[in-house]
């Protein structure tokens, strides 16, 4: 399988102008993913992880799944995690709390993800959507 990999800031910008131009009567509640489909690929993303894969090779393929944290961007490894459930945002888009237990830390922490899109779908760590959306 080929996959191209765009930085969501390029995507929000070709989203922005499409909306603009009006190629797309697309609403942002047609990129809140169902939750059963969002806990499958926040799954999958920190199953990878867990692997020790890179981001790049999630595997999941559908949808594709690109996920971004940056803990896991910085090399370090996630030995257990556990979805502690949904959690409320200012926006439309589903947050999970995870409790990350993160090798070499004392104790478990707690992280935030946002998971929006339809395909790919994208999960980020509150940090990474945060840094991402310029927040």
């Amino acid at each position: 399988m080929f996959c191209v990999r765009f930085p969501a800031a390029t995507l929000l910008l070709f989203g922005a102008i499409c909306s603009a131009t009006g190629c797309g009567a697309a609403d942002v509640k047609d990129f809140v993913p169902a939750d059963e489909l969002a806990r499958k690929c926040l799954t999958a993303g920190l199953d990878a992880w867990k692997a020790g894969k890179a981001p790049e090779e999630i595997g999941a393929a559908n949808p594709i799944v690109n996920m971004q944290d940056l803990q896991w961007k910085e090399g370090k490894k996630l030995e257990q995690y556990e979805i502690v459930g949904p959690e409320k945002g200012d926006d439309q888009n589903l947050r999970y709390r995870v409790k990350l237990s993160l090798a070499g830390e004392p104790a478990p922490k707690e992280e935030v993800y946002v998971i929006f899109g339809k395909d790919p779908m994208w999960v980020q760590s509150a940090a990474s959507y945060t840094k991402m959306s310029g927040m």
